[in-house]
């Protein structure tokens, strides 16, 4: 058994990195967590600067290098004060010119992996691009697993669109992320987010009114579906999944998955918030912000 949190936020705008840097620290303390009290702590992508940027022009004062970069910094505060794993999403400064397409584009979107002793011991570079992505960002050179002490043991880190299929023209059935979840024997996947809160129907009277405001107290359940089905792969029993170390297919074995999503609105789009598993052990409601701990078995 280990324990999570992942730390919900509403966005900041427009870089605000200093009230998203306050609005962090206020999450994280309303707990009154003490060191090793937790072992995972999960915040969103791109969490500090915001996700809406629309040019390199827009984003290039708010890249960070890997390491010691602000959000990196953090994430090592955060980890060393609880003494357990961070993972948090942030804008990457590349370092070269780039080739081809990636010309002009002057980073990656990325998430950091910090240990409880405070050493950065991963970054990934997200793979598959939203359009707000493309803007500005270059592809990653692919998905990683990172061999972790227990708890987490073998872990991917995914981030937002690489939940879908890439550029959402790549067969459905494919399940990129799940696949390299299961051919990795991977024991956790960890995605941050900025996933945009699904279209509703217009309520067409006021009792329907009424229960769409009461739907925002709860999870957003088209949101946790449509994540289940794109792990469908990794669904207790996997077939053929074999634990690490294991010579013959066996039933299959439990993959944590543990998302941190956005909340709120940046820009015109709006973020909803659902954290989960596929055996769901806790979520956000649509709207709320806050601090999640889930004890998984």
């Amino acid at each position: 058994m280990y324990k999570a949190i992942s730390a919900e936020s509403s966005p900041c705008y427009e870089g605000e990195v200093c009230a998203a840097l306050t609005s962090h620290i206020t999450l994280t303390s309303w707990f009154s967590l003490r060191p090793k009290e937790m072992d995972l702590l999960v915040c969103p992508e791109m969490f500090l600067t915001g996700y809406m940027f629309t040019s390199p022009a827009d984003i290039k004062p708010f890249l960070e290098p890997p390491r010691i970069g602000r959000t990196s910094l953090f994430c090592r505060e955060l980890a060393t004060r609880y003494q357990c794993w961070v993972v948090g999403g942030y804008p990457e400064l590349a370092t070269d010119e780039g080739e081809g397409g990636e010309q002009g584009k002057p980073g990656y979107n990325s998430a950091v992996l910090v240990s409880p002793t405070g050493e950065v011991v991963g970054n990934y570079r997200k793979s598959f691009l939203y359009d707000t992505d493309k803007t500005w960002a270059r592809e990653g050179d692919g998905f990683k697993v990172f061999d972790l002490p227990p708890p987490l043991n073998r872990t991917v880190l995914g981030i937002c669109m690489d939940m879908n299929p890439k550029d959402f023209i790549a067969p459905f059935d494919a399940y990129e992320l799940a696949n390299f979840v299961k051919t990795n024997n991977a024991d956790t996947l960890i995605v941050p987010m900025n996933w945009l809160e699904p279209p509703q129907e217009p309520p067409d009277d006021l009792s329907a009114i009424r229960d769409a405001a009461s739907d925002d107290q709860g999870p957003e359940m088209s949101t946790l579906n449509y994540w289940a089905h794109r792990l469908m792969p990794l669904h207790d029993p996997a077939p053929g999944y074999r634990a690490a170390g294991e010579g013959t297919a066996q039933a299959g074995k439990e993959v944590v998955f543990v998302a941190c999503n956005r909340v709120g609105t940046e820009s015109v789009l709006t973020m909803s918030a659902d954290p989960s598993r596929i055996e769901l052990i806790e979520a956000f409601g649509r709207k709320e912000e806050g601090v999640m701990f889930a004890r998984v078995n």
